[in-house]
């Protein structure tokens, strides 16, 4: 009877056994069963990409897998967005989003823009001319270095003379770098000349205008005038949009050429469009900043809800996290310049690469690039000749087509000609009483504006006046353009 017991107790515990292997298995079978598939985005081609300056980017696209089987993108809820401006060296990212059965997947690329061509070294001579005159051993160059990004970059040459040679090289901001040999051949010191351009090296003229040649100077090795025996070639069509290029060269009796050129660039004619505004209206304008006032000056004009309009540069980088500031307070941003050079106008392109820095600092700061900007000097200045004849027309028009527009002042505060505090309140409030949209010409980075600012603004708020911030919608103001 007790084996028994003990038969039907070793029974029982077996189907209990069963009973719990069977339990188990089912609820690993559920739980495999509804776990919610796990996917993972695969990026096609390189996480980490080099884009060519200038050149288009063409995403490689993406796969969404999920247990090693590819999902079709049709049947999948995805976007991809980038910040990537071919146009301006940088770092960039794209973002790959996938939501796939209430879940959300993020990958990033990064593109990386590049400047990979070298500057392009133009050497206007076969050979070096070395003579002994008043000086020996005295070598003549003439040359032009112009880069695809860093514009004319003729100054950044360097010159290596050894016993048969001259090495010329000249790198660009990236890196990249052009080297040329130049023979050197003794010659007779009248063999040797000299030619020098009368105006500017480029030239730029609108389509339709007249284009007047100025010549050039021709001197032999010891300093002897020889402009008759200078031969000018080439022509220039203004009615034709293009590049031309003309030259002066002289032959001497041993056939030593010796040559220089000037370019001269024909553009298409662009004008913005030129708005009016009535009531009264007035907009406050701060160049050259941010810099040491900057602050205090934002807290004034938070104190009256007064915005402006600030056309900023980079020239004191420790106060160029401001401009988030005065993003953030309502205030319009502008680019003035990034280092308030002059040498901005060696060319359109020159000027360009300076603007496109700026804007991409303020993108930086604020999320958002600006379309208003502020020519150094106005757009009225005349230093800009020294660089380069018309630069300042041409870049107005190739702005304008671009649809930038360019901001000049009719109330001019007198600060930056460090005026008292008394003299630039009574000119801005002069000012205010005699135009019809006043707009103000004033510089955050001097104390006397800073402590002229409130007496204006409050002078202003009693008359009734509002306070606008200028946009590309805003009444242009705009000088007349003397180059």
């Amino acid at each position: 009877m007790s084996s028994i017991i003990k038969n039907k107790k070793i029974m029982t515990f077996i189907y209990i056994g069963i009973v719990i292997a069977i339990l188990i298995t089912a609820y690993f079978l559920a739980f495999r069963e509804t776990k919610p598939k796990e996917g993972v985005i695969v990026l096609n081609g390189n996480e980490y990409f080099k884009l060519p300056l200038k050149q288009e980017y063409n995403d490689e696209g993406f796969s969404f897998m999920v247990d090693d089987e590819e999902i079709s993108l049709d049947d999948l809820d995805y976007d991809i967005e980038d910040d990537i401006n071919e146009d301006v060296l940088g770092q960039y990212t794209v973002t790959y989003h996938v939501n796939f059965e209430d879940k959300d997947y993020d990958i990033k690329r990064y593109v990386e823009v590049v400047d990979n061509v070298a500057p392009d070294l133009v050497i206007n001579q076969e050979y070096v001319s070395k003579y002994y005159c008043k000086k020996e051993d005295k070598v003549l160059l003439d040359y032009r270095a112009e880069d695809n990004y860093d514009g004319i970059i003729t100054d950044k040459v360097k010159e290596e003379i050894f016993a048969d040679h001259v090495e010329l090289s000249v790198e660009d901001s990236s890196g990249n770098k052009t080297t040329k040999d130049i023979p050197i051949k003794m010659i007779n010191d009248e063999d040797a000349a000299i030619i020098e351009l009368k105006g500017s090296e480029i030239i730029y003229l609108a389509e339709g205008s007249k284009y007047v040649e100025e010549g050039a100077s021709l001197t032999d090795g010891c300093g002897k005038k020889q402009d008759d025996s200078l031969e000018i070639t080439g022509n220039v069509d203004t009615s034709k949009t293009g590049e031309y290029l003309i030259k002066y060269s002289y032959t001497s009796a041993a056939g030593v050429v010796t040559s220089k050129t000037r370019k001269v660039i024909v553009y298409a004619k662009h004008q913005g469009d030129h708005k009016t505004e009535e009531g009264k209206s007035i907009y406050l304008t701060f160049d050259d900043g941010p810099g040491a006032y900057t602050e205090e000056i934002l807290d004034i004009l938070k104190k009256y809800d007064v915005k402006a309009t600030f056309f900023v540069t980079n020239q004191f980088k420790k106060y160029v996290p401001l401009i988030k500031r005065e993003y953030e307070e309502g205030h319009a941003i502008g680019v003035h310049t990034l280092t308030h050079k002059w040498n901005v106008y060696r060319s359109v392109e020159t000027y360009l690469k300076d603007f496109n820095d700026m804007n991409q600092i303020i993108y930086n700061y604020t999320g958002q690039r600006t379309k208003i900007f502020r020519f150094p000097g106005g757009s009225s200045n005349t230093v800009s000749k020294n660089y380069s004849l018309g630069v300042v027309s041409a870049i107005a028009s190739r702005m304008t087509e671009d649809g930038y527009v360019y901001f000049d002042w009719n109330v001019d505060s007198e600060d930056a000609a460090m005026a008292s505090t008394s003299k630039i309140t009574q000119n801005v409030i002069k000012g205010i009483d005699s135009k019809k949209v006043p707009v103000i010409l004033m510089h955050d980075i001097h104390k006397n504006t800073l402590a002229a600012l409130e007496t204006i603004i409050k002078y202003a708020l009693d008359n009734g006046y509002t306070f606008k911030t200028l946009s590309t919608d805003s009444q242009t103001c705009h000088h007349t353009i003397n180059n």
